[in-house]
């Protein structure tokens, strides 16, 4: 136990030191504010929560060491977006950046509603249409399970990964617009 301690350091001076040292830092921070403060704009929460800045800096700063060590070890010089979201989606549940202004338990979920949003997003990327406007009733218990998954579970952003590979891998195992919901649930009932 006697080398075991710890050190204090001034949050803005890390964040400061990294956005010079790490490039792309500044435009994800940029572009994970913007899309927080939608959210929270569309959600209609301007008076019930804010961005805290400086947790999605600590955010991102863990996001970008994860990396770091993921490239060191695989010796690869980039990674997937899958890894990227879910590294990213991994950091945002564990800083939690929105802040609750207001004491509502509704708003108690925030960030794994806006994570929910983040991934659901990537999801939807290369399709005609967002999974949350589909009618579909699969892809319904997907989201509400997903969302489900985020809040009660232990998440790391290796079954996070796990989770978008599988919802990919399904996509390709099908190749096709119908819902199978029902036919696969026959077909697990003996």
């Amino acid at each position: 136990m006697e080398n075991v301690h710890s050190e204090f350091l001034r949050a803005d001076s890390i964040i400061i030191e990294y956005a010079q040292k790490e490039n792309k830092f500044s435009e994800r921070f940029s572009a994970l504010s913007k899309e927080i403060n939608i959210f929270i704009e569309k959600m209609d929460l301007k008076d019930k929560a804010v961005l805290n800045e400086l947790a999605l800096g600590y955010a991102l700063i863990d996001y970008f060491e994860d990396v770091h060590r993921l490239k060191v070890f695989h010796k690869v010089e980039h990674i997937n977006s899958i890894k990227i979201v879910s590294y990213t989606s991994f950091w945002l549940l564990k800083r939690k950046p929105i802040q609750m202004i207001t004491c509502e338990k509704e708003l108690i979920d925030i960030n794994e509603r806006f994570v929910l949003q983040y991934i659901l997003s990537f999801l939807s990327n290369k399709t005609k249409k967002h999974i949350l406007i589909r009618d579909n009733i699969g892809l319904t218990s997907f989201v509400e399970t997903l969302l489900y998954f985020l809040k009660y579970r232990l998440t790391t952003a290796n079954n996070i990964e796990m989770v978008l590979m599988a919802f990919f891998a399904g996509q390709i195992y099908q190749e096709e617009n119908e819902d199978l919901s029902s036919k696969l649930g026959k077909m697990n009932e003996e």
